[in-house]
């Protein structure tokens, strides 16, 4: 193993101190942005794939250099395995984090199979070269999958910083496979430039990670100002920031024309019976209910209580009366809390369907029909166009 230049030394030293400032960075976003799946796990494979690798290029030469070749072979060959787990770590981090949803089972083995292929080459008998060769294949791989998993993110404003991801991806595929031609000449080294250029970009990579954490992080928070935390239901401000957002004057049909209110019926009586554990269960599963009879451009308000409001689009009265019976019904056929019996726990509906009319408008007509439900009995849907018509029949 021949000694580093000092310009080389000191950058992988100072690309192991940056490693450690990211690692800290990335666990304070992850534990703002918990849901967030990834950002830890970038932390981590990161601090894994720089130390492995300064072991391999600084640590191992100096123990060789102290007069400990046995042991600067074991170091060497750990460092590459550490930095082959960590290579594909990053690659599985930008998968969990760019698709949020579990990892597969092959996308976690990736993790393994990377440190298995340094392992391979270590049992086989293979030296330093060998190992360089084993490392470069799995950066390569890594920065293949990363690149085609970033361009996934199209939306602002995660596309920016998604794209030089990319860039970089790019970028430190051609830098790691420059040294590749060298390798049947014997040459598999890099000097104090490559080395600047490639930390460099490191940077710029890990920069846009972080911003695409804080981002996602950011989003969080926000949602969790808009919705409910037992149900998951929009709360007034969650509703007020969806109507502004979609009511653009270019967006045919934004704003709602019907609106559905529903209780849940006797609601104290089931605190009072079964207690407020059951309670709460019959909230968080009367809104997994309604949610199920819903488009997902519906808007799903938990007004207060035991209220739920409904904001529908493109729906005339007719259609808008079947989604209140479907929820009444949806509703009716389910236990709605652990000790409860399909039937036992019912809601009243009342529905108020007007293209013309603002959103408030719509509400109160809805909390109208609502309290008329209640009134003829219970477990119902009552329009507001239907009273209208009784009170001309009775006049």
């Amino acid at each position: 193993m021949q000694p580093l230049d000092d310009g080389v030394y000191q950058a992988l030293l100072m690309d192991l101190l940056l490693a450690s400032a990211l690692l800290a960075l990335f666990a304070y976003v992850a534990r703002l942005s918990r849901d967030v799946r990834g950002v830890a796990a970038w932390g981590a494979a990161h601090f894994a794939y720089t130390t492995g690798a300064t072991v391999l290029d600084a640590i191992a030469p100096i123990v060789a250099g102290a007069g400990h070749p046995g042991l600067a072979v074991a170091v060497m060959h750990g460092g590459v395995m550490l930095a082959c787990a960590g290579m594909a770590g990053l690659a599985v981090a930008v998968t969990g984090f760019v698709r949020q949803r579990p990892l597969r089972w092959w996308e976690l083995g990736l993790v393994p199979a990377g440190a298995a292929q340094a392992l391979a080459v270590w049992i086989g008998g293979g030296g330093r070269d060998a190992q360089t060769v084993a490392l470069t294949i799995v950066e390569l791989g890594a920065f293949l999958l990363m690149g085609w998993h970033l361009l996934a993110l199209r939306n602002r404003p995660e596309r920016v910083p998604a794209r030089l991801m990319v860039a970089c991806c790019a970028v430190l595929f051609v830098l790691y496979g420059s040294v590749v031609p060298g390798w049947s000449r014997g040459h598999f080294g890099f000097g104090e430039i490559w080395v600047s250029v490639d930390v460099s970009i490191w940077f710029m990579l890990n920069f846009c990670m972080l911003m695409l954490a804080s981002f996602r992080a950011a989003e969080g928070l926000r949602r969790s100002a808009m919705t409910d935390p037992l149900t998951g239901a929009l709360n007034r401000r969650g509703v007020e920031d969806a109507l502004r957002s979609r009511a653009h004057p270019l967006a045919a049909g934004a704003a709602p024309d019907a609106a559905i209110s529903l209780d849940i019926d006797r609601f104290k009586a089931i605190n009072d019976r079964h207690g407020h554990a059951a309670g709460d269960d019959t909230l968080r599963r009367l809104a997994e209910t309604v949610r199920g009879q819903l488009r997902a451009d519906d808007l799903f308000e938990r007004a207060g209580g035991d209220e739920f409001t409904v904001l529908l689009r493109r729906s005339g009265p007719a259609a808008a009366l079947e989604v209140a019976e479907r929820i009444r019904a949806a509703v009716k056929a389910r236990a709605m809390h652990a000790a409860a019996a399909p039937g036992e726990v019912t809601v009243s509906v009342g529905v108020h369907a007007d293209a013309g009319a603002r959103v408030e408008q719509l509400v109160r007509g809805a909390d109208a029909a609502l309290y008329r439900a209640k009134q003829q009995g219970r477990d119902r849907v009552v329009a507001l166009a239907d009273l209208a018509d009784d009170a001309t029949l009775d006049g």
